[in-house]
């Protein structure tokens, strides 16, 4: 295939936008490669420069005969092979010449839908980046969200179940052996399905009126270990746990968090204002706020 001297690119020779170089070099031209000058006379600038002239031969298509020599028969068929070979070579030409076209207008082709994916490749990763962002951003919000609604929530862990209690009433007894105020307390449900064989009670899930309360509650919790015959008097030793509400990706971050740094020697893993904070030991002083999965890859290397 024959390319554009300027430009490079694929050219068709039957084409009306190209020009040929007149001179000895023949060099096929874009004409809108070209300057107006060249368009004139139809040489390039270095056959102008060198003075070139159209390539001509004397001897083209040219036959020599010697007529004392050759018969009319022999000159005859001696024009009529030359003729049958410059009709072959024609045909050629125009073969090639139409493959040449057809080849150079599918790379134009081709091109063009390169260039053209190219963009709206470009134009998709970043259209990409910014829907990442707006769903980065709404998962934020949506967190936030469910963080807010369970910030008067708390859960109680083990409170044991007798009989048709009024699960409200049972709490408001545990706040005032724990010197809390029971009208703190909206409402009390135990939730999660009761299984016959399960001796584990049902979790008790207390809604306060206000977060202060809950941060009332939470603060009474650390001071001493709760145990049911502070409720019901009956000398039951089983520890009652009380614990933050925390939103279901909170609750799996945490446990991720125990399942990847307590075999790495952290000692204190808990839960503070719905965040979940991490400590090595008693001697270490900083306190790591673990806020995604993408935290614990700083302890990748602890041991």
């Amino acid at each position: 295939m024959v390319q554009c001297k300027k430009c490079n690119l694929f050219v068709s020779l039957v084409k009306d936008d190209i020009v040929k170089c007149k001179g000895e070099c023949g060099n096929v031209y874009h004409k809108k490669c070209v300057n107006k000058k060249f368009l004139n006379n139809a040489f390039c600038d270095d056959c102008q420069l060198n003075k070139c002239s159209p390539k001509q031969s004397a001897d083209d298509g040219k036959i020599t005969l010697n007529p004392r020599e050759e018969s009319g028969e022999n000159v005859l068929a001696e024009v009529n092979k030359k003729l049958a070979v410059i009709y072959n070579l024609e045909k050629k030409i125009e073969d090639l010449a139409n493959s040449v076209e057809f080849y150079a207008d599918m790379y134009q082709t081709l091109m063009d839908y390169k260039e053209e994916s190219q963009k709206k490749i470009k134009a998709l990763e970043q259209k990409n980046v910014y829907l990442e962002k707006c769903n980065k951003a709404l998962e934020e919000r949506i967190q936030d969200l469910e963080v807010r609604d369970k910030e008067k929530n708390i859960e109680i862990h083990g409170l044991e179940k007798h009989g048709s209690e009024n699960t409200k009433q049972v709490v408001r007894k545990l706040a005032e052996k724990l010197k809390l105020d029971p009208n703190d307390i909206e409402d009390a449900q135990r939730v999660g399905q009761e299984k016959p064989d399960d001796t584990k009670p049902k979790t008790v899930l207390v809604t306060l009126w206000s977060k202060s309360a809950r941060n009332n509650w939470m603060l009474v919790k650390k001071e001493s270990k709760i145990y049911n015959d502070k409720v019901y008097d009956n000398g039951s030793e089983r520890r009652i746990y009380i614990n933050e509400d925390l939103p279901k990706y909170k609750r799996q971050l945490l446990w991720t968090v125990r399942n990847k740094l307590k075999p790495k020697g952290f000692q204190y893993i808990w839960v503070q204002n719905c965040n979940i904070l991490v400590k090595k030991n008693s001697e270490e002083k900083k306190i790591y706020n673990i806020r995604s999965e993408d935290d614990l890859k700083k302890f990748d290397e602890c041991t």
